[in-house]
């Protein structure tokens, strides 16, 4: 920065300065740049006459606000009269010479102006920070209205500076960015910039005074807005309300105002038949009674009504009374009276037409009561007496109607129509209903069978006679009809079936009619219940079984039985000829077991029986049905042999063929499987040296037995098989008995005799000895018992 360009904002307080030759005009400058190498002369004081130091202090009217970047000189007279030195370290000074002295404020080139470099002049500014300004009325309060108009001055704000120079150039502007309010900056006023319809409440405005040199103070000025509450201009007041009023009616419309705000109104009294609601299609708010409010003089001849009418911050209330005036009541002018009416009147025929007049015009309602009731005549709204129905069945001579008119408010009656019947007809009558009991129909009545008879009386007796018949429930007449003519009840249609019957008895509505009067009276048919026999569901059944031990079952031969009596309680028996004993039968469900052991093979027992099986209902009634029982022959017997083991001695020459004994088996089995066949068991070893007839039973010899050896024994065991291929087997011991050899001169092989067995003859010759020594002890033993009676043997 050039050495005399000012660094900061300030006011110059004091010049230092030493000059060469006082005396002339010189002046101190403050030059302030605009563009290029223009400057513009702010400000100069006359320091001629002061030559030479020390400071000169600038009187305080005289000082001069100097800003960030300007420039300091000054002007003389005479040239050079400021003292310097040469030194390189200062800019160059700018020297320009002018015809007359520049005047304040006026703007010079200084382009053209001559640079004297490297000089140091006797030249000292002092710059001082001059006072703050501040606020003389801030911080403050003021107040409004929501009310107020735009543009209304609120307040001023004033500023001062300690510094005269920024006395007239302080800047003030708002800090803030509160809408509803505008400020001045040249004036200071603060005005209101718009509505203040919801404004109400407190707002602050920020201020910033601020002078030359950008020293700054802020204060505050608080305003208030109050709220102007709504008007009511018409309020208190009152209307009279007619009680019968019973539609919503306007009563009253409200003139209401508000300077800034929307106005809203309601009724502030609770349980009236009132309201307070905008009107339709305006902003004006009305008093409205509500429909069918219910009035009542009587009860409450007044209404005083408290309505608040708010902006939102301030409520407005207001009185509105309400006078009913009591309603009059109707009156009917045409009754009592009397009128005819014949039987040949029709439905809608007017009888009569009632009259009434009511003082306010309401709208009036009839009503009435007969005697005697039910009677066939209606009352409209109109007054109009109408016949409801055809006359001609009519009996009653004559009746009274009690008439009432209502006019939404009073009840007026009754006033008496009396109206005679003319042309009555003589009613008919069904003398014989209804009965004291319910009739009875037995199921299965036949089709056509006469049911009842209808008897009927007739004052008129030329009169015909028309019968019809209704049922409850509706199928009664699939069951029953009625003659048209006579009135003879009949069984029609469908065959009575209790079992199937929904419903047992049926309500039969019997109507007779003469062509003017009818007479309905009521049959009721009770369908009751009659026993019906059962039935198999086929004629013969039949069964096949095996002979079989006592208890067994047979089989199920699918009995089946049916019983239109639903609940009948069924029983079963059989009856099998001379051969029921053989069975037993479950009386319950018709099965049957043997009644004792069924054993073919005793050959005096059937193989087939025929049976009848007969199933009797509870209430006696039966039904029968052919079992047919075979009876099967079974293989219920294994052969037996007696005795179980046999001893046979076959010769050790023995030819083949030879017969060594027979083995005997029974079988208990008649028939076929009694029959059984003899065989050997091929497994033993010997098996293949013998053979037995399969008829006979016979053992023989099919190979020489040689090979067995002499006097060796053999064991076989025999078989019997029956048919059935039950079997049994017996042991069976063959013993190869020692036989003579053979001479060479004979082929022929024969037995030897006992005692050519040198053998036999051994233990045969012991066995003597043994015999004879036994007597002998034995006859002893005798004699000793009974010495005396003993008698001499002799040996």
């Amino acid at each position: 920065m050039p050495t005399y360009t000012a660094p900061c904002c300030g006011y110059i307080t004091d010049i230092d300065f030493y000059h060469e030759s006082p005396g002339g005009s010189t002046k101190a400058q403050v030059w302030r740049p605009t563009s290029g190498s223009s400057y513009q002369l702010i400000g100069e004081i006359d320091i001629s006459g002061n030559g030479g130091m020390p400071l000169y202090p600038v009187p305080t009217a005289n000082r001069i606000r100097v800003q960030f970047g300007d420039v300091v000189g000054w002007y003389s007279a005479n040239a050079n009269i400021m003292s310097y030195k040469s030194d390189p370290a200062f800019d160059a000074t700018l020297h320009l010479t002018f015809a007359t002295a520049p005047s304040l404020n006026s703007i010079v080139n200084w382009g053209s102006a001559t640079a004297l470099a490297d000089r140091y002049y006797a030249i000292l500014y002092h710059l001082g920070s001059g006072g703050a300004p501040t606020f003389t009325n801030l911080p403050a309060t003021t107040s409004t209205t929501n009310a107020a108009t735009v543009s209304t001055l609120l307040y001023t704000v004033s500023v001062t500076d300690p510094d005269v120079v920024d006395q007239a150039n302080l800047t003030v502007t708002r800090m803030d960015t509160n809408s509803y309010f505008s400020f001045d900056s040249v004036t200071h006023q603060v005005k209101i910039a718009t509505t203040l319809s919801g404004a109400v409440g407190t707002h602050y405005l920020v201020f910033q005074v601020t002078d030359l040199c950008l020293i700054s103070a802020t204060s505050t000025l608080t305003i208030t807005v109050t709220n102007v509450p709504p008007t009511i201009h018409n309020l208190p007041n009152s209307t009279s309300l007619s009680e019968d009023t019973y539609v919503s009616t306007l009563l009253y419309r409200l003139s209401v105002t508000d300077p800034t705000d929307t106005v809203s109104c309601s009724l502030n009294t609770a349980g009236t038949p009132f309201s307070v609601r905008q009107i339709s299609g305006s902003t004006d708010y009305g008093i409205y009674s509500q429909t069918n409010p219910g009035f009542s003089y009587a009860t409450t001849n007044s209404y005083t009504l408290s309505i608040d009418c708010t902006d939102g911050y301030a409520t407005t209330t207001g009185t509105y009374t309400i006078y009913l005036i009591r309603n009059q009541s109707p009156v009917i002018t045409n009754l009592p009276a009397s009128t005819v009416v014949s039987t040949a009147s029709t439905t809608g025929t007017v009888a009569y037409t009632v009259t009434s007049t009511d003082a306010e015009n309401d709208q009036l309602y009839y009503n009435m009561t007969c005697s005697p009731s039910p009677c066939p005549f209606t009352i409209l709204n109109s007054g109009v007496i109408q016949v409801t129905q055809s006359l001609q069945s009519l009996q009653t001579v004559g009746y009274d109607l009690n008439v009432y008119v209502y006019d939404g408010r009073t009840l007026v009656g009754p006033k008496t129509l009396t109206i005679d019947i003319a042309d009555i007809n003589g009613a008919v009558n069904i003398n014989n209903l209804p009965l004291g009991s319910a009739l009875t129909v037995p199921e299965n009545t036949a089709i056509g069978n006469s049911v009842f008879q209808i008897s009927i009386t007739d004052p008129n007796p030329g009169d015909t006679h028309t019968y019809t018949m209704t049922s409850s429930p509706g199928n009664g007449l699939n069951f029953f009809k009625i003659d048209s003519s006579s009135g003879l009840i009949s069984t029609t249609g469908s065959v009575l079936n209790y079992e199937t019957l929904s419903t047992k008895t049926f309500d039969l509505s019997v109507t007779v009619s003469d062509g003017t009067s009818t007479n309905t009276k009521i049959l009721q048919i009770e369908v009751t219940n009659v026993n019906e026999a059962p039935s198999f569901s086929q004629a013969f059944y039949a069964i096949s079984t095996n002979e079989a031990p006592s208890g067994t079952a047979l089989p199920d031969p699918g009995i089946s039985v049916t019983d239109p009596d639903s609940g009948d309680t069924k029983t079963f028996s059989n009856d099998c000829g001379s051969n029921t004993g053989l069975f037993s039968m479950s009386a319950s469900t018709g099965r049957l077991t043997f009644a004792s052991n069924y054993d073919y093979d005793l050959g005096t027992l059937p193989t087939a029986v025929n049976c009848t099986v007969t199933v009797t209902d509870s209430g006696g009634l039966s039904a029968t049905a052919t079992l047919s029982i075979r009876i099967n022959n079974i293989n219920d017997n294994t052969p037996i042999f007696s005795p179980s083991s046999y001893m046979f001695f076959a010769g050790y020459y023995a030819p083949v063929q030879t017969v060594v004994g027979s083995v005997t088996a029974t079988d208990g089995d008649l028939g076929t499987y009694g029959a059984f066949t003899y065989s050997l068991d091929p497994s033993s070893p010997y098996a293949a040296y013998f053979g037995i007839k399969s008829g006979t039973g016979e053992v023989y010899i099919t190979s020489s037995v040689q090979p067995i050896g002499d006097g060796n024994s053999v064991t076989l065991k025999a078989i019997a098989t029956d048919s059935g291929g039950l079997s049994s087997t017996a042991l069976i011991t063959i013993k190869i008995s020692p036989s003579t050899t053979s001479t060479t001169t004979t082929t022929t092989d024969r037995y030897r005799t006992f005692f050519e067995d040198g053998r036999n003859v051994a233990w045969f010759s012991v066995l003597c000895l043994g015999i004879a020594a036994t007597a002998v002890v034995t006859i002893w033993i005798i004699c000793q018992m009974n010495k005396e009676g003993c008698p001499k043997i002799k040996m």
